[in-house]
C-alpha cells in the first residue's frame, strides 16, 4: 500500500477554529487565541468514575462490560451525544490483582462494530483486543486472561481497524488499577476518590449545538480544542487531605500535555507506564502524551487554591514554529483541574517513602536488536496490513528495539503491546522528555531516537499478532502500524491472522 497524498506545506494554523462558537463563554489564552482554556459558569465537582471490582472467586475475577451510547453533558447546560462502557460517557476503573485470573464479558451495544484493548497488560493475543478481535453490533466478546503486571495505571479503549481514534473520542475508555502486596504495603494515597484520584485526560471539538465535531483536520486529525477531565470541562477537585495521588491517563487522540500546577510547585512523580519508579523524582512539570499514564503526588495546604495545568512547551516539542508545520497545539496553555486544598484539621502527610520498588533493566547483552523508522504515517516504509506479519519473535529473553522519528517538522510516539520497556538512551533531539520506570509508550520529538529494551509477555501462539504503533491515533488510523506474532523456537506464523473472535470460540 502506498502512502496517501499529503500537501507537507499546508499552512494550518487554528485548529480551533471550527468551534469558536461553541455554546459557552469561552476563556481564550496562549499564543493561538483559537484554543480554549476552559468554559464560563461555576466549577463543577471533578466526577469519579465509578470503581468496578468485579465479582471475585478466591483469585478469579469477572467483569461486565456494555459499549453504549447516550447523552453527557461534557459542556454545562448542554447534552452531547457520547459513548460510553456501562455509562454514557467514558467507563468505570477496572480494579485487578497481579495473578488474578480475570474474565470478562464485553456487550456490544453500539450500532456498528468496535473492539476493546487492555493498553498495558501482558496477556495472550487473543485477549488483546487488537483489531483481530472485532465485537459486532449486539455481539459479546470473553477474553481471559492471568494477571502478569505488577501494581500500574493501566487502560481500556477502542483498536478498531481505521476507526480508533473516533471511538475514543466518543468516549470508549476507562482506567484500569492493578494492584500487588508490595505497593499496597507502601504508605502512599491509596484510598480510590478520597486521596487516588483517577485523572482521563482528553481533548474535543465541538458544533454550535453542542454535538462533536468528528471532522478530521487536515493532517490533525481530531485534535481538540477544549480539554476535559474525566469527562468534563471546567472541573473542581476539593481535597480532603494533604496529599493527593493523581493517576494522569492522556486518553486524548492527538495532544500532548505539559503538566505542571499554576503557582510552579513542586510535585512527585510516582509511577510511569506500566508501575511504580524505584524511588520518588521532584518534578515541576511532566510531559504526558497520548497513550501514557503517570501518577504524581501533589502536597496541599489546607484551604489554598491551585490549578492543575498544561503549559505550552518552551521548545514546541521540537516541532519547527513556521507556517509550513501543522499547529500540533505543542504551545498551547489552558487550565485543566481547579483544586483546594482540605480543611486546617487534615492529618499532615506522612514522609514519602525513599524506596518505592527496586527494579533493574533487562539483561539486552547478546539480545536481538531491532529497527523502527516512523515517517508520517508509515514505519519502516510500509503501512498496516491485517495479513503481513512484521516482526516474529521465537523466543521468550528480551531485546532491543531502536524506535526513530524520521519526520524533522512531526511528532510521533510508540507503542507495544503486550509488553513493557526501559528506555535506555534516547538521542537525536535537544527536548527532554523524562522516561524514567517501566514504559509501554514513548514519546518522540521531530528526529528523536529512543533505544527500548524490551520484555514481552510470553505467549506463544502463531495465529493471533499484537501490534506496535504511534499512539497520536490519526497516524495509527491512517496505517502507522506494524504487528508481530510470538512462536515457540522454529514455528512460524499462521497463513492467515486472526479472523476474528468467532472463530477462536470467544464471541457468542
Amino acid at each position: 500500500m502506498g502512502l496517501p497524498e499529503l500537501n507537507r506545506r499546508t499552512f494550518f494554523k487554528g485548529a480551533g477554529a471550527l468551534a469558536a462558537t461553541a455554546v459557552g463563554a469561552q476563556l481564550l489564552v496562549g499564543c493561538n487565541a483559537s484554543k480554549v482554556r476552559g468554559y464560563g459558569g461555576s466549577p463543577r465537582a471533578l466526577p469519579i468514575p465509578p470503581v468496578e471490582l468485579g465479582v471475585r472467586e478466591g483469585n478469579k475475577v469477572h467483569f461486565t462490560l456494555v459499549a453504549q451510547a447516550g447523552d453527557t453533558q461534557i459542556l454545562p447546560d448542554v447534552t452531547t451525544h457520547t459513548w460510553g462502557f456501562n455509562g454514557t460517557h467514558l467507563g468505570p476503573t477496572l480494579v485487578m490483582k497481579s495473578g488474578d485470573e480475570v474474565s470478562v464479558d464485553v456487550t456490544n451495544g453500539l450500532d456498528e462494530m468496535t473492539t476493546v484493548h487492555w493498553h498495558g497488560m501482558k496477556l495472550p493475543a487473543v485477549a488483546d483486543g487488537g483489531p483481530h478481535s472485532p465485537i459486532g453490533a449486539g455481539q459479546v466478546w470473553s477474553p481471559e486472561w492471568t494477571v502478569a503486571n505488577e501494581a500500574a495505571t493501566l487502560w481500556y479503549h477502542p483498536h478498531t481497524h481505521g476507526l480508533t481514534g473516533l471511538h475514543a473520542y466518543r468516549g470508549l475508555a476507562g482506567m484500569i488499577i492493578v494492584e500487588d502486596e508490595a505497593a499496597t504495603a507502601l504508605d502512599l494515597p491509596q484510598d480510590y476518590g478520597v486521596d487516588d484520584i483517577p485523572l482521563v485526560l482528553m481533548d474535543h471539538r465541538f458544533l454550535e449545538d453542542g454535538s462533536l465535531d468528528e471532522e478530521d483536520l487536515p493532517d490533525l486529525g481530531l485534535l481538540g480544542d477544549t480539554p476535559t477531565v474525566n469527562g468534563i470541562t471546567n472541573a473542581h477537585f476539593a481535597a480532603s487531605t494533604r496529599r493527593v495521588r493523581f493517576r494522569l491517563l492522556n486518553g486524548s487522540n492527538m495532544r500532548f500535555f505539559n503538566m505542571a500546577f499554576s503557582d510552579g510547585r513542586q510535585f512527585q512523580v510516582i509511577a510511569s507506564d506500566t508501575g511504580l519508579l524505584d524511588s520518588p523524582y521532584e518534578m515541576s512539570n511532566l510531559a504526558i502524551g497520548p497513550g501514557e499514564r503517570w501518577e504524581i503526588l501533589v502536597d496541599l495546604e489546607p484551604g489554598e487554591d491551585v490549578t492543575l495545568e498544561s503549559v505550552g512547551f518552551a521548545d514546541n516539542f521540537g516541532v519547527p514554529d513556521d507556517e509550513f508545520v501543522p499547529d500540533f497545539g505543542m504551545g498551547d496553555s489552558f487550565q485543566l483541574l481547579t483544586i483546594t486544598g482540605p480543611a486546617e484539621d487534615a492529618a499532615t502527610a506522612p514522609a514519602l517513602p525513599g524506596l518505592l520498588v527496586k527494579s533493574t533493566v533487562p539483561d539486552i547483552i547478546d539480545a536481538p536488536e531491532r529497527s523502527f523508522v516512523l515517517n508520517t504515517f508509515s514505519i519502516n516504509d510500509q503501512q498496516m496490513d491485517m495479513q503481513r506479519v512484521d516482526v516474529i519473535i521465537d523466543h521468550a529473553e528480551p531485546e532491543i528495539w531502536k524506535v526513530t522519528n524520521d519526520n524533522s517538522d512531526w511528532p510521533h510516539n510508540f507503542h507495544i503491546h503486550d509488553a513493557r520497556f526501559k528506555v535506555v538512551s534516547f538521542e537525536g533531539t535537544d527536548v527532554e522528555l523524562f522516561n524514567e520506570g517501566w514504559k509501554d509508550t514513548v514519546g518522540l520529538p521531530p528526529g528523536a531516537t529512543a533505544t527500548l529494551a524490551v520484555e514481552f509477555g510470553h505467549y506463544p501462539d502463531p495465529t493471533w499478532p499484537y501490534m506496535y504503533h504511534c499512539h497520536m491515533l490519526y497516524h495509527e488510523d491512517q496505517g502507522m502500524m506494524g504487528q508481530f506474532v510470538i512462536v515457540n523456537p522454529g514455528d512460524k506464523p499462521a497463513v492467515h491472522l486472526g479472523s476474528g473472535a468467532a472463530a477462536a470460540g470467544h464471541e457468542h
